[in-house]
């Protein structure tokens, strides 16, 4: 199979879970679920998140599943086509970005989140995600904005010690002539942050978390670009030592 055909069928897969979650009802009893609406102020808090939980089906769990793994796999797939991969043997001939361009794009695609916590929340709110009671959608929204932005400092300071002395544009999966210290220590220490965003990335589809999830692609694909920037300077080094 190809990478294509597979970013294709799993695009079906999460057309075929959100579709099945619209013929699902968000409660088990409609009437039951009305009556706990309207107790809402009237009974504790946590026997209203119990009752709640009992009455509702898997109708969101499918909807964010299915519309995770939608977003997702679209996303590679775009990214396939754009870069002409048909094959796995193709991965090897993609190239990573230059510095500048990093470092621009990761910053724009970064303040993405501002947005998508807009629409996180308000398409939550609006599927009545959250009971009557709950504080306003607004305060998490406008929390997250602030931190978004002060986290511009630590993003952009990674980006820059992960860059020094590195030559960008390079092969994204380019390999070490010989792996010395520095060289394992590199990928020991970007195959920690892939990890991490790996999963992250996980946890973005099974919540349905749709702007968080592109935005993750895109940083998976800029610590491909950062790894590659140093581990490309061995390399190199390893060439010039044999002229």
């Amino acid at each position: 199979m190809t990478p294509r055909l597979i970013t294709i069928l799993t695009f079906v897969i999460g057309l075929g879970l959100f579709s099945y979650s619209l013929t699902l009802p968000y409660y088990k009893d409609q009437k039951a679920a009305d009556d706990l609406l309207n107790r809402s102020y009237d009974i504790d808090k946590q026997e209203y998140y119990k009752q709640e939980a009992e009455l509702r089906t898997s109708k969101t769990r499918f909807m964010d599943l299915g519309t995770g793994i939608a977003i997702a796999s679209g996303t590679i797939l775009l990214f396939l086509l754009l870069t002409n991969t048909r094959t796995f043997a193709d991965f090897q001939n993609l190239k990573t970005l230059n510095k500048l361009t990093t470092f621009v794009s990761a910053n724009l695609v970064w303040l993405l989140l501002i947005p998508g916590t807009f629409w996180y929340y308000t398409f939550r709110g609006g599927r009545g995600d959250y009971p009557p009671f709950a504080d306003s959608i607004g305060i998490p929204i406008f929390t997250s904005i602030p931190l978004f932005l002060f986290s511009l400092i630590p993003l952009n300071i990674f980006i820059l010690l992960t860059t020094l002395k590195t030559n960008l544009p390079t092969k994204l999966f380019v390999k070490a002539d010989t792996y010395n210290r520095p060289a394992i220590l590199w990928e020991v220490f970007f195959g920690f942050w892939l990890l991490i965003n790996l999963l992250c990335f996980v946890g973005f589809v099974v919540d349905g978390d749709h702007i968080s999830i592109l935005v993750n692609l895109f940083f998976t694909f800029v610590l491909l670009t950062l790894r590659a920037g140093q581990i490309s300077k061995y390399k190199q080094t390893t060439k010039n030592a044999c002229l």
